[in-house]
């Protein structure tokens, strides 16, 4: 029966016709990235790398925005859960199954989207190659399977804040939010302790500090720079950064489980 969730779910996801919107929003950026290196002719292969990463994160965010938040809101809305939960499905069994789903949805356009930016990249490279530097596009690989693994971290999220949520939509903002903040944070921290000239008040440091350790560092999955410029790759990094991502995950979903077991549904 899981298994049959997992499989409705990936489904479900590749029927929804924002998937088909998201791809074609996806294929526009690509050809832009193509237009644009020809008009600056100076860092080509950088800010090539830098668009299609950049396409390739913002087009896998919105699957988890309009895909996979509606298809846990509809679970409550048709009452289709009932279906499940009747056939002694148990409730964890049945929250991790969904994200399965939902993350085998993203493995798959993931893919897409790394074939889509290792072709863009040769086609820019091919036509531009006195221009494209030393972009590594082992490295362009290696940055999109952390997108991959900071889009299954988001899609957690947005199913812990569906079980608390009153409506889709807040479910959208928090997730939105978490993404944001969880995207700026390391930045933002590392700019207050630097510049000692900068005037901050002490709740605002403490405010920037509380968001820092509670939200998701998703900076840690942003290799755009390493594949852009060929630096060399710091591997125990890279391996703690898949571990805090897979705990952060796995905890997340934990507390998703306990929380919908404590749910009342009606």
């Amino acid at each position: 029966m899981l298994q049959a969730i997992i499989k409705v779910t990936f489904l479900e996801g590749l029927r929804n016709k924002a998937v088909y919107g998201i791809s074609l929003m996806a294929g526009l950026m690509m050809t832009f990235t193509v237009v644009l290196s020809g008009m600056i002719m100076r860092d080509v292969g950088k800010v090539a790398t830098d668009l299609t990463l950049s396409t390739a994160t913002f087009a896998a965010l919105l699957v988890v925005l309009f895909v996979g938040i509606t298809i846990m809101a509809r679970d409550m809305e048709r009452k289709t859960i009932y279906l499940a939960l009747s056939r002694s499905v148990p409730r964890s069994g049945y929250l991790v199954a969904r994200f399965l789903g939902l993350g085998l949805l993203q493995v798959f356009v993931m893919g897409l989207l790394l074939v889509a930016s290792l072709a863009t990249l040769l086609l820019v490279k091919n036509m531009y190659g006195s221009y494209f530097g030393a972009v590594s596009l082992g490295l362009v690989a290696v940055a999109h399977l952390f997108v991959l693994v900071q889009m299954l971290l988001v899609t957690a999220l947005s199913i812990l804040f569906s079980m608390v949520a009153s409506s889709p939509f807040v479910t959208f903002m928090l997730t939105t939010l978490s993404w944001l903040i969880g995207s700026s944070t390391q930045e933002v921290k590392q700019m207050l302790e630097s510049a000692s000239t900068l005037q901050v008040d002490s709740v605002t440091k403490i405010l920037v500090k509380l968001a820092y350790y509670l939200f998701p560092n998703l900076a840690l999955f942003d290799l755009k720079t390493t594949a852009a410029h060929g630096l060399t790759v710091d591997l125990p990094r890279l391996l703690l950064s898949l571990g805090y991502g897979f705990g952060y995950t796995v905890a997340v979903l934990t507390l998703a489980v306990i929380l919908f077991k404590r749910k009342e549904l009606a």
